[in-house]
């Protein structure tokens, strides 16, 4: 063992992480082999051969597949790390290496020097699988880039259950990692539309920041959609007085159907589908509103008129919190209009939260609870060839399909959209007091289960009446959250911004294109290309430092900036991957092509806006 080693290696990983691994303890000594090298005994199993364990590692490498184009090996462990320095010195390969037992790293730090690949992240560590963060670091910028995934056979099988759970995190990362690409790149004209459309009719509601607190007593139900809601009804309309009811809007049909009122209807979805949940709805729940969600909902002839509606991480709503008149107030989001329900119950300090058609996977067979509108809307599309089981079976394999497990052992099959849901509320599970009433479907670890006469008692229909009163009483007031007047002169002045932005933008389009074709024809005259690049380099420093304009428009071209940044190359030609030269210049054209698009869409948007708010 060479201290040097360790101290350099521990030099070259962060503060904590090398504290963390000087400081561990050594629970098995190091058992010398026939070849002079060290193996380690882990409760009786030794983790690299007793004779050779460097000749055994450079068998094993030769395995790994290697076409010379750039890979990353992820390793679930690597026990003292014979296996690395070999693929260390492959010019195209980097390695991330996935550890949960920090005295092995101890071992191999002072076995190797690996300072100079740990400094440039050739080599990265995971030591917390459970770190997202970690995990997106890791691979950033490598998302086109081969990933192999690499067991260390000894480790697996000493400690297969930890090992095999490191894959499997692996796995679902990268997973949600696509479903939530293909959700970002789906809708990000539809969010920056919808957004810039809602700003007019945001200024009459109320700021759900007023519902924070509100239900410290009082116990809150919130209803989805899932298949087992419909079953779920009789026990709804009987506790109905005893909660305050927040509906996702994909319930709302259901429970109107069945005479159930919600006090509050929460709507999040973007697409103009999700109006016809709201649509021709004069009940009297209040509606939650989400910035991004469809423009729509808030134009229709008949549906709900008086709402709460909640901040945007994207940046087009500070042209409302800039002028507002209080607090708007966010809620935090899992990806579904379930989760920012649960949120909202959470942030109204309600005694418990209860979960109801929250099922998270396919139940029974179905995509959807009976009547909801999905599946309503098939009584005027179904035909003799296009029948409702064929479009239940497409809901169900759209996605690859994944198994989980109900609270009574049943197996449910579900997909990696569903899951993601799923981590979600076990990952937040600690910090809400948060019950599952759903009947079926999977089984959410960290939430305990429960049926509706067990939860709910005489006493809790005063608590719930004095928040549902309380609710209302902020209407019928006329004052939103900020003056239309005001409002309409912010627009304005963002107009004029935009404007003024187009003149460098449309230069720097014009002015990259250029630099493109000169690479791709290999004319390049150096005098010439050099005044280009400068050129380029002035107008990339003006376009930078508009941050502002940059954030608002930055949500129309959310896939251009993860091709930039991420490495997500597939905008890209096989000829522009190859050079990487033409590469870069091609990624220029697409960032000023995607800024001009985006800058061109989101004025005429806000025109639109800006004319409704005056002509009023």
């Amino acid at each position: 063992m060479n201290s040097e080693f360790l101290k350099s290696n521990l030099s070259a990983v962060s503060e904590d992480l090398a504290e963390e691994i000087e400081s561990c303890e050594l629970p098995f000594p190091l058992v010398s082999t026939k070849s002079g090298d060290y193996t380690i005994e882990a409760d009786g199993i030794f983790l690299h051969s007793k004779h050779d364990p460097k000749k055994e590692a450079s068998r094993f490498i030769k395995e790994l597949p290697d076409d010379g184009d750039k890979r990353v090996y992820l390793l679930f462990g690597a026990g003292l790390g014979y296996i690395l320095p070999e693929i260390l010195e492959k010019e195209n390969v980097s390695v991330v290496w996935m550890e949960p037992h920090l005295f092995l790293i101890k071992y191999a730090f002072s076995l190797f020097d690996f300072s100079r690949h740990l400094t440039s992240e050739k080599l990265i560590l995971i030591t917390n699988a459970k770190n997202e963060e970690a995990l997106a670091y890791a691979f950033k910028g490598k998302a086109t880039i081969p990933i192999t995934f690499v067991p260390h056979r000894s480790s697996w099988l000493w400690k297969e259950k930890e090992y095999s759970q490191l894959r499997m995190i692996a796995e679902q990362n990268f997973h949600k990692k696509d479903v939530n690409l293909a959700t970002l790149t789906r809708f990000e004209k539809i969010w920056a539309k919808n957004i810039s459309f809602n700003l007019p009719d945001l200024c009459r509601l109320t700021p759900i920041h007023e519902l924070f607190g509100i239900a410290k007593n009082a116990k809150v139900l919130v209803a989805g959609a899932g298949p087992s809601l419909y079953e779920s009804v009789p026990e709804i309309k009987e506790y109905r007085e005893h909660f305050v009811l927040i509906a996702v809007d994909t319930a709302l049909p259901i429970l109107h159907h069945f005479d159930i009122e919600p006090d509050l209807i929460y709507s999040v979805d973007p697409q103009a589908l999700n109006s016809q949940y709201l649509e021709s709805y004069t009940g009297k729940g209040i509606l939650v509103f989400d910035p991004t969600s469809t423009y729509l909902s808030l134009r229709l002839e008949k549906g709900p008129v008086r709402g709460f509606f909640t901040s945007s991480p994207f940046p087009m709503i500070k042209l409302i919190e800039s002028i507002a008149e209080q607090e708007i107030g966010s809620v935090p989001f899992g990806g579904s209009v379930s989760t920012n329900a649960a949120s909202l119950g959470t942030l109204m300090e309600a005694e418990t939260t209860y979960l109801v058609g929250q099922d998270l996977s396919f139940t029974k067979g179905w995509a959807h609870s009976k009547g909801a509108i999905m599946e309503e809307r098939l009584n005027y599309k179904e035909s003799r060839k296009f029948r409702r089981e064929l479009h239940n079976y497409r809901q169900l394999s759209a996605l690859p399909p994944k198994q989980v497990k109900g609270y009574d052992g049943t197996i449910h099959l579900t997909n990696e959209k569903m899951l993601i849901f799923k981590k979600w509320f076990e990952g937040n599970a600690s910090e809400h007091k948060w019950i599952n009433l759903t009947l079926y479907g999977a089984a959410l670890e960290g939430i305990s289960h429960s049926v509706f006469s067990e939860s709910f008692g005489k006493e809790d229909i005063a608590n719930a009446k004095q928040v549902r009163e309380k609710i209302r009483n902020f209407f019928p007031s006329e004052e939103g959250v900020c003056d239309p007047k005001e409002l309409a002169s912010q627009l304005s002045e963002t107009i004029r911004h935009l404007t003024d932005f187009s003149i460098p933008v449309k230069k720097g389009l014009t002015l990259s294109q250029k630099i493109y074709e000169q690479i791709k024809r290999n004319q390049i005259e150096p005098q010439r290309f050099q005044n280009d690049l400068n050129q380029m380099n002035a107008i990339d420093e003006i376009v930078s430092s508009k941050k502002g304009l940059n954030e608002i428009l930055s949500l129309g071209i959310q896939r251009t900036i993860l091709t930039i940044t991420e490495g997500y190359e597939d905008q890209l030609s096989l000829e522009e991957r190859e050079n990487a030269q033409l590469g870069i210049a091609r990624k220029s054209v697409l960032l000023y092509e995607g800024l001009h698009e985006s800058l061109v869409t989101t004025r005429k948007n806000l025109k639109k806006s800006y004319y409704r708010l005056t002509e009023n």
